[in-house]
């Protein structure tokens, strides 16, 4: 199995938004992301720095019951 790899903010957010998220407010440090109709509604996303940290990462993974599969699929259809 694919371990997890760092990516970049944006690519993280892109992720997300293809999960129904999108952009609720934004400052310059973090964007707040919003769906409604996820076990988690709110996401605070930090938006600075090259790459998004594992643990970040696999945190709001794991609350929102996102798989590794799914977030390989996602990933790869943002990269495309």
């Amino acid at each position: 199995m694919t371990a997890l790899a760092c990516v970049s903010p944006e690519t993280f957010k892109a992720i997300l938004e293809k999960c129904g998220f999108c952009v609720d407010e934004e400052t310059e440090y973090n964007w707040t992301l919003l769906n409604k109709d996820a076990l988690l509604p709110v996401i605070s996303l930090p938006k600075k720095g090259k790459l998004l940290s594992v643990s970040i990462m696999m945190e709001i993974l794991d609350l929102l019951k996102i798989d590794n599969g799914t977030y390989f699929k996602l990933l790869d259809e943002v990269q495309h």
